[in-house]
């Protein structure tokens, strides 16, 4: 009979907070290739984007409101 395989690929993103200015980077981001590396890394940009642009806003915010 034929035999099926499954290939699991375990891959750890690690992302990680800047403790001063509170945005988010990535620490580490593991790849088979240049091709997987690229959409890896388009992918983890948006995602943390959308976290580090939250977190502009505010700052932005806090010193506005500090200045008047």
């Amino acid at each position: 009979m034929f035999e099926k395989y499954i290939m699991i690929k375990d891959t750890k993103i690690i992302c990680g907070q800047n403790a001063s200015s509170g945005s988010w980077y990535c620490k580490e981001l593991p790849a088979e290739n240049t091709q997987e590396l690229n959409l890896l890394i388009n992918e983890v940009n948006t995602i943390l984007n959308k976290y580090n642009t939250v977190i502009k806003k505010e700052n932005t915010s806090k010193t506005t409101k500090a200045r008047m």
